[in-house]
Formats: C-alpha cells, structure tokens, sequence
C-alpha cells in the first residue's frame, strides 16, 4: 500500500490536526482556523494578529530508496525524514499544560504558599486533610488565588480562614499554568514527538513504520520580529512513501 499521491508530509499533517489540541483555538482568527499545514508559513502575513499562532509546518527533507521489495517489483522500501517546526510570537501566552497534585506543608499561621509552575491560568483543585480526614477545598471561600509578589502575575494561594488544612499536613493543588515563546514551542513539539512516537503502530493504513526522532532543536528565529521557533526532526519507513515527488 502507498500514500496514493499524497505526501508524507500532507499525510503527518492530517494525522496532527485531528491529534493535538491547539492552545490558543479559543482566540484564532477564523480566516486561519486551521493551524498545521505541509509548509513553511508566511511569517510576515501571519504577524497582523498574534493570533495566528503558534503554527505547525511539516515539510520532507530527504528521502532515500533502502531497498527493493524483489525481482521485477517496482515497489521498494524508502526512509523519509521529516521536519516539524513550531513557531509562535514573544507576547503570545496560552494555556497549555496543567499541573496536578503539587504538594506545599502547610504550617498554622502561614496564609500565603507560592506555586512552583509560573505563570499559572486558574485552580483546579485543593484537597488536604482536615481534622484528620480527607478534604477538597473550596475557591473564594477557603482560599483564593493572588499576586503574592506584585508582579501582575498570579502565582500564591492565600488561606482565607474557613477551612484550613491540618497543621503540617500537605495540601495538593491541581492547576492550569500558562507558557509563551519558546517554552510553548518546546511543550508542543514534545507532544507532537509522544503521539508519534506512541500511535504510529495504530495507523490502519500501515503505509509507514519505523517512527525515529533524530532531534529537536529550539530556534531564535527572529528577534526584531519576535518569533520563535522549534524544530523536530523525524524519519519514518515505508513502501513508496516518496511516491509524490
């Protein structure tokens, strides 16, 4: 089986927009809804609204004729690597990661507990113990989230005195933390890097297999610009997968 004149490129391509969640879906123009393409984009055009970011491009590199299936057979094994780069804009933050169960002692008299993963969105959960027993604690009233250092950033929980947790008993907050630049970069290309590397197997075209990353590599692309960029290199297996060429 071959890609049928579709490139490996186009192929990956589909398989990431129905696989990894766009961060910042919520706030894209609809003009550029979709946010993976088999390209490299047009980073000028795209800079009118920060919103078009981050974007995807897929592009092949090289590929290469390992050998052929037999005798008389025009079909042959061929390796193909692949380039995956991410790009987002320097003042574009989204949501992208969430972090669970962080665990902070609290000490009677102590109101205010800075959070490890800056910058953070919003609490998901509080849960601790409470006279002995397990307790889920509850936002505005029990506790609140604060700008602990006045930096306009919320990063502290801060105990308002309802229920409080058992003096030196851990609590474990669960929350949503926010990223921009190149750590958005790198967060999305690990997750492109983990869907591929888990559910290549699980392609029922069984056109490719063999998924290998060979490197990752973050960009400063253009810093008058302000544009970031990180590249995941790849390369799959397959029978006439360079067909399109």
């Amino acid at each position: 089986m071959t890609l049928e004149n579709v490139s490996i490129a186009s192929y990956i391509t589909d398989k990431l927009r129905n696989n990894i969640t766009d961060p910042n879906s919520a706030n894209r123009q609809s003009q550029f809804g979709q946010w993976i393409y088999p390209d490299m984009p047009k980073i000028v055009k795209l800079l009118n609204d920060k919103n078009n970011f981050p974007r995807i491009s897929v592009e092949t590199v090289t590929s290469n004729t390992d050998s052929e299936m037999g005798m008389a057979c025009t079909e042959h094994v061929e390796n193909v690597n692949l380039r995956i780069s991410v790009w987002t804009v320097r003042d574009l933050v989204c949501t992208a990661a969430s972090t669970t169960s962080e665990a902070h002692t609290y000490m009677t008299g102590t109101t205010e507990y800075e959070l490890d993963n800056l910058p953070l969105s919003t609490i998901s959960l509080i849960t601790g113990i409470v006279t002995t027993l397990p307790h889920t604690f509850t936002n505005g009233t029990d506790y609140q989230l604060i700008d602990g250092d006045s930096d306009g950033y919320l990063d502290t929980v801060e105990w308002l005195g309802v229920d409080l947790p058992d003096n030196g008993t851990d609590f474990n907050v669960s929350y949503q933390r926010k990223m921009s630049a190149d750590e958005l970069c790198r967060f999305i290309a690990q997750e492109i890097n983990a869907y591929l590397r888990d559910n290549w197997r699980l392609w029922q075209e069984r056109v490719m297999w063999g998924y290998k990353k060979t490197g990752g590599n973050h960009v400063n692309f253009d810093n008058d610009l302000g544009v970031h960029k990180y590249e995941l290199t790849c390369s799959f297996q397959g029978i006439n997968i360079g067909d399109d060429i």
